[in-house]
């Protein structure tokens, strides 16, 4: 059974003609990201609790992160070192969860200095200094227990 070459030309194009549809949609649900509350997250702002804070990751990473400080939002880039300041009307509220733009970041990071991450036991701690403020933002994000080594 002999396939002609007009055949084979017919199915590429289509190949190519169903790719640049695929590629020149625009992925508006692609871009955004749902942040979840952490539970049993720890923060402080000079060794003081805030009085009405959240903080969010997406899914299940926990790099970024969305730290809501009453009206504030600030996402926070741990790997990166950078921290950027939201409006409140990029974020949309479904329910406890928050979507966000990517897309939407501002084009400079807040001024920051004296990053450090360490592994505490059952927790990931960010200290981070907000330098133009002069606040030191304490970040204490509860780590998976790996279950599959026996330790937790």
């Amino acid at each position: 059974m002999a396939i002609s070459a007009s055949r084979i030309g017919w199915k590429r194009g289509g190949i190519m003609a169903a790719l640049f549809l695929v590629l020149a949609t625009p992925s508006f649900a692609v871009d955004k990201i749902v942040w979840k509350p952490i539970a049993n997250a720890i923060l402080q702002i000079d060794s003081h609790a805030p009085k009405l804070w959240n903080l969010f990751q997406p899914g299940k990473k926990m790099d970024p992160l969305l730290l809501q400080l009453g009206s504030r939002y600030l996402v926070v880039y741990i790997r990166n070192k950078e921290i950027y300041e939201l409006k409140p009307e990029q974020l949309e509220r479904k329910g406890e969860t928050l979507l966000w733009r990517e897309t939407d970041k501002p084009a400079a990071p807040i001024a920051t200095s004296d990053w450090s991450t360490k592994d505490v036991g059952s927790a990931m701690r960010t200290l981070v200094k907000l330098a133009d403020e002069g606040h030191v933002l304490d970040i204490q994000t509860p780590k998976i227990p790996d279950l599959r080594r026996g330790i937790y």
